[in-house]
């Protein structure tokens, strides 16, 4: 594998555990991306929170799956486009609006840095329709990274949880 397909196949499998990552912590727990879309005063706020973590999961597989193809370039810049232009909303409103990239409130700002992230997003888009045939793509991949992202979201988890049975026997008197 060349130097190129090596740097491709990263940069794709990056983008695509981000967005799927990101999809499925809006998933999870949806309150805080519906707050935030309520704060930018979207429209149909119910079916633009499900709508927007199922195209980050489909542009996610589809970067890992299906390079070379069209719509897998529309739905990535789509998504940068989409990030953007919330980004520029902010901003020509005036309003601070906390960002839910990652399904909790505690992205800072939405604003310039979506803004800013356009152009990385169009350069996947652009790696994804040029990836050379010996790069690493397709199902396998997919799942691959899909396990990897499982593991993390356990590793995560767990302290999490062990934290939580400690707070919980601290409360209940035996």
């Amino acid at each position: 594998m060349t130097v190129y397909a090596t740097l491709n196949a990263v940069v794709r499998i990056v983008a695509a555990a981000l967005l799927i990552y990101a999809a499925a912590q809006k998933l999870a727990a949806p309150r805080s991306f519906r707050s935030t879309l309520a704060a930018l005063r979207i429209p149909h706020v119910v079916f633009v929170s499900v709508s927007v973590p199922l195209l980050e999961l489909t542009a996610g597989f589809a970067l890992l799956s299906m390079p070379r193809f069209a719509l897998t370039a529309v739905l990535v810049a789509g998504l940068g486009v989409t990030f953007a232009a919330a980004g520029a909303l902010v901003l020509i409103r005036g309003t601070r609006v906390k960002c839910s990239c990652f399904g909790q409130a505690d992205g800072g700002d939405l604003g310039l840095r979506q803004i800013a992230m356009l152009p990385m997003w169009g350069g996947v888009a652009a790696l994804a329709i040029w990836t050379p045939d010996r790069s690493p793509a397709g199902p396998e991949l997919a799942i691959g990274v899909t396990l990897a992202l499982s593991v993390f979201a356990v590793l995560k988890v767990v302290p999490l949880t062990r934290k939580n049975r400690e707070y919980m026997q601290a409360m209940v008197p035996e």
